[in-house]
């Protein structure tokens, strides 16, 4: 008898890591408000792991995310992000959300160990809430829980005609997901638009007011509209240090994640604090529109 109640132990105890690591993106579904029954809204949180996710603890990281409206063999992409929480209103339809890169603490863009990717459907007047857990169960992990579970039901029916076993107790339900930090919505546009659009900056990594881990940090913006690389002015992002004076660097267009950085060439000094400025009346969208004013992010250095 003791031997059966060990085994219903395990049973519980193993059956979660059996399913966690089998979905990286899951799906909820509500109504959305009264009034919004005419378009969708879709709403993503990005955690490092399971925990995280029942905790409605977001990455703390910036996170790459596409998402493609899927219309047959064609793929429109239609929004991007780098928060670890945004949402943005959308027609009915078949999409395609993909996650697949962040920056690391260094500022560099590193490809995801495992990249996430789920078509979706979304229907009027529905909210969808997409959770995206970066970190899964290793594999060799639900290999031997699914294999102790296979283990333990063939015990459980080997002593079922010994002893008369009460049920087991029901599973642990995970608690829901929950959308929390500051939503992001970046509409996505191409060069082929037919009116021009002045480029802006949807966030920044470092963010402000943060204390970054390393001496040496690539600086990135998020723009709003893919830029004109050629057009990129000397002196378009300015670097400060409050102990070093003028930081010099480099700055480069990422055209596929969107991203203007700027790489310092020297380590930053200890105890400092580091404002680096885009002026954006130096900058040049894809359809010939110059920006306006100035996007300014301060970190320290510990």
């Amino acid at each position: 008898m003791a031997r059966a109640g060990v085994a219903r132990l395990l049973l519980v105890a193993l059956a979660p890591l059996a399913l966690d690591g089998c979905v990286s993106i899951g799906l909820s579904r509500s109504p959305r408000d009264a009034g919004e029954d005419t378009s969708a809204e879709l709403a993503v949180t990005v955690y490092r792991k399971s925990a995280d996710r029942d905790a409605g603890v977001p990455v703390a990281y910036p996170v790459l995310a596409e998402l493609q409206r899927v219309e047959g063999e064609v793929r429109t992409t239609v929004a991007r992000s780098m928060a670890a929480s945004w949402q943005v209103d959308l027609p009915p339809g078949r999409y395609a959300l993909l996650v697949t890169r962040k920056i690391d603490e260094k500022g560099d863009v590193v490809p995801l160990k495992e990249p996430s990717a789920r078509e979706l459907e979304v229907r009027a007047g529905e909210r969808v809430e997409a959770t995206v857990v970066l970190e899964r169960v290793p594999v060799g992990l639900i290999v031997l829980a699914a294999v102790t579970v296979v283990l333990l039901v063939v015990l459980a029916i080997a002593r079922a005609d010994e002893v008369d076993l009460p049920p087991p107790p029901p599973l642990p339900r995970p608690a829901p997901p929950r959308v929390s930090g500051g939503a992001l919505e970046i509409p996505f546009r191409t060069a082929t638009s037919p009116r021009a659009v002045e480029p802006g900056v949807a966030g920044v990594f470092p963010a402000p007011g943060s204390v970054v881990a390393a001496r040496r940090v690539t600086v990135s913006f998020f723009m709003t509209e893919p830029l004109e690389e050629e057009s990129l002015e000397e002196g378009a992002v300015l670097a400060v240090g409050s102990l070093s004076g003028e930081i010099p660097g480099s700055i480069s267009w990422l055209e596929e994640e969107r991203l203007l950085r700027f790489a310092p060439s020297v380590d930053f000094r200890q105890g400092e604090e580091v404002r680096v400025t885009l002026d954006l009346d130096k900058v040049e969208s894809r359809e010939g529109k110059r920006g306006r004013g100035r996007v300014t992010t301060t970190f320290r250095v510990p």
